[in-house]
């Protein structure tokens, strides 16, 4: 019962982390420097997919279907996937940023893109170990 206590809060973390990754980065988007990109699709694509995921495998647990036993192991694929295609469209922003455009609005502006890219990484890193634990108690 607590391993799958755990891992039902372990879940929960994981939807939180996920969602602040996710909103930041549309924020991000939004912002005066970087409205220019954008919203990726494969971004948002992917970080609902793994939300979603997530949120199915908290609901559903360990149930006999064997089809849910991709969920924990595609939701945190998924969330890489964001993050690195994250990291690619902003890093040549935040070198421009961090070495000449360097002033309060475009720092104001980066601050959103590194919290979308931490909050994702730290999302795909909870969501792997997440795999290791159930989520329900098996009756």
């Amino acid at each position: 019962m607590k391993r799958a206590l755990f891992g039902s809060i372990m879940t929960v973390i994981t939807i939180v982390a996920a969602v602040v990754g996710l909103i930041n980065y549309i924020t991000n988007s939004n912002t005066t420097y970087f409205a220019g990109l954008g919203k990726d699709p494969v971004v948002i694509g992917c970080a609902v997919l793994a939300i979603a995921a997530l949120a199915l495998w908290l609901v559903l647990g360990n149930p006999k279907a064997a089809w849910t036993d991709i969920l924990p192991v595609a939701a945190p694929a998924l969330l890489i996937v964001a993050a690195l295609t994250l990291v690619n469209s902003r890093i040549n922003g935040v070198a421009a940023i961090m070495t000449f455009e360097n002033n309060a609005q475009n720092m104001a502006d980066l601050q959103s893109a590194i919290v979308a890219i931490a909050a994702l990484v730290v999302a795909a890193v909870l969501a792997a170990l997440n795999a290791f634990f159930d989520v329900k108690k098996e009756a």
